[in-house]
């Protein structure tokens, strides 16, 4: 009697064992891709850092261009609007001023006024896929010739903001 109890105490277990359901858990995996532009000049990312610009005597009249700004991203394309200084313009170590005329320059050199944001301009996913035949470029011009500004060093901050289209 006792071999029988025996076994079927083994048959038993074993049943147990097999009759157990399989345990899962489900891992939901999420990834949100938020938009993001970068702005490069001559091959450096310049987002929230400065560019320096020197202006020059040309024809009589303080100007300079900045280089081509290109914007990398994921972006479809982006508007970009400048900000003067408080000022309008630059300011000399001794307080004088300076009056600044600025226009978007877009390819093939035809000059845009700052005063509107230009829109729909290219974003590329990587910075070797961009073309320079699409970036844009900001003139700054003295307002009146040369002569007519007492002598000193002459300075100001313009802000480019960049909004991203999705």
């Amino acid at each position: 009697m006792k071999r029988i109890f025996f076994t079927t105490v083994l048959a038993f277990t074993s049943l147990n064992v097999s009759a157990l359901p399989s345990m899962k858990t489900s891992i939901d995996v999420q990834a949100e891709i938020s938009t993001s532009v970068r702005i490069y000049v001559e091959g450096n990312d310049v987002t929230n850092g400065a560019i320096t610009l020197k202006l020059e005597e040309k024809n009589g009249y303080m100007t300079g261009t900045t280089p081509e700004l290109l914007f990398i991203g994921n972006a479809s394309s982006v508007s970009v609007s400048l900000t003067s200084p408080a000022t309008k313009g630059l300011v000399s170590e001794n307080g004088d001023q300076m009056r600044i005329n600025t226009a978007w320059i877009k390819p093939g050199d035809r000059d845009i006024s700052t005063s509107y944001p230009v829109n729909n301009l290219p974003v590329y996913p990587t910075l070797q896929d961009a073309t320079k035949d699409t970036s844009i470029r900001v003139r700054f011009t003295s307002a009146d010739r040369s002569e007519t500004y007492p002598l000193g060093l002459y300075s100001g901050t313009y802000e480019i903001m960049v909004t991203p289209s999705i």
